[in-house]
């Protein structure tokens, strides 16, 4: 159905004028129409509140279900006398659309369509077109809701305060961590320069000395310096070097064999605050796998060549006489203590000394570990033991298990290491008992905990 909009535009500004104007004025529009201008009483105000007649303009309204002729026995009183009254000549009037209208607004109202209800209505009608109670209705609606809308502005502001708190806390976390950061790594930093520093003064001052001065300075070689980088006799430092590297292996074969000593360490890796100690620590390649695992870890040694060439690689070793060394350190210093083929250099006097101080320096719970050829290998015990002349005598793996368990070692273990020939020995080329002796372990470490102290009586 198409509609005539300037039709409906004029229909609706007529309406206006009619409801809205002054008595004047509608009635010059009155007059205007053809019609009598009217005065003012209340079937004038009656007729202002009626629906605008636009019924023709609009699209035909849904049909709706004829009301009943008849009440019915669950119809209210009001329904009841409604009914009643449609069968009377009134009955034309109360089907107009308009009453019908009015009706079906008190019928959506709490109680139904009751006689209130519909004075409530008309009376309301009559009063909104009041030019004070109008404003004064809408101010009255706009103050019912103030309070609602303050609560739900409320509600927004905390919401609002609230994501801006946690962004702020994720903010100020996010800073925290970041300086902690910041801090930690620009701390370790300065302790590795100072570390470095130190060791570079050290270098300094041992090459401004005069040469008179240096070698007053080194200490002077004696059989009971336990290291097993101490040169040997009749060999130049810088020979001896090159005899490690032919007899005893390359820095990577070293390094890979040394490996498995790492999870015996497991409990101090980490920043501890006491270090391992190597003794006889030789090119470092045991120091350099304590550090690039978090241990921190210190190394002596009497040789200065391989004391210079562990400094060039950072690490932390000292030149002296390890004896000497573990006697100037208080009780439970150390985390750790460890020496790699040292031992077979000692007297028996001295080995006993060792043990005793490795005993009172090394902390409750720590590990002392002792690598050294093992005899029981014919090859190793009749000849590959003496090519170093510095070597003194085999150590048999029951006399040093004996040494650390009379000292006070508890849990003393004998791991043999370094097999000569794995392949040809289990594959069986000799009788078992003769393939060990000839192609067993090379070495063999003894290892031994430090008990830890009992609790103080109360």
């Amino acid at each position: 159905m198409e509609i005539d909009l300037k039709h409906l535009k004029a229909l609706i500004a007529a309406e206006i004028v009619r409801r809205d104007c002054t008595p004047q004025a509608r009635d010059a529009f009155q007059r205007e129409e053809g019609g009598e201008p009217s005065s003012r009483h209340l079937a004038d105000l009656v007729r202002a509140f009626e629906p605008l007649e636009l019924e023709e303009l609009l699209p035909a309204p849904e049909v709706l279900e004829p009301a009943p002729e008849a009440p019915t026995p669950s119809d209210t009183g009001a329904a009841r006398l409604y009914l009643k009254l449609r069968r009377t000549p009134l009955g034309r009037i109360l089907d107009h659309p308009r009453v019908l209208g009015l009706l079906n607004r008190a019928r959506q109202r709490p109680g139904g369509a009751t006689m209130g209800n519909v004075l409530y209505l008309l009376l309301r009608g009559v009063l909104l077109r009041l030019p004070v109670v109008a404003p004064l209705y809408t101010y009255i609606a706009v103050f019912r809701r103030l309070p609602a809308r303050v609560a739900a502005l409320e509600l927004e502001l905390a919401q609002a305060s609230t994501a801006l708190r946690n962004v702020g806390l994720v903010i100020q976390d996010q800073v925290n961590q970041s300086l902690y950061t910041h801090a930690v790594a620009a701390q370790s930093n300065d302790a590795l320069l100072l570390r470095r520093f130190g060791q570079l003064e050290q270098r300094l001052r041992e090459l401004t000395r005069s040469p008179p001065q240096a070698q007053a300075a080194q200490p002077p070689s004696s059989a009971a310096q336990p290291n097993s980088a101490a040169p040997a006799e009749g060999l130049p430092p810088e020979l001896y070097g090159a005899f490690e590297e032919q007899f005893r292996g390359s820095r990577a074969l070293i390094s890979a064999r040394l490996r498995a000593n790492l999870p015996r360490f497991a409990p101090v890796w980490g920043p501890a605050t006491k270090p391992v100690l190597d003794l006889g620590c030789g090119r470092g390649e045991w120091l350099q796998l304590l550090a690039e695992h978090g241990i921190v870890a210190e190394g002596v040694d009497s040789s200065p060549w391989m004391v210079r060439s562990c400094l060039d690689a950072g690490l932390s070793v000292r030149q002296g006489d390890a004896i000497e060394y573990l006697a100037a350190l208080p009780d439970d210093a150390l985390a750790g203590l460890t020496g790699f083929h040292i031992i077979e250099h000692l007297p028996i006097a001295v080995l006993i000394r060792l043990i005793e101080h490795a005993r009172r320096v090394v902390q409750p719970g720590g590990v002392v570990l002792f690598e050294t050829p093992n005899p029981e290998n014919l090859v190793v015990g009749a000849c590959n033991f003496y090519v170093d002349p510095t070597h003194r005598n085999p150590l048999p793996p029951a006399l040093m298990a004996f040494l650390l368990e009379e000292h006070g070692f508890e849990r003393v273990e004998i791991e043999r290491r370094h097999p000569a020939d794995a392949a040809r020995l289990a594959a069986g080329e000799l009788a078992e008992p003769l393939a060990t002796l000839v192609f067993g372990p090379q070495d063999y470490a003894v290892i031994g905990h430090v008990p830890h102290k009992a609790p103080a009586c109360i």
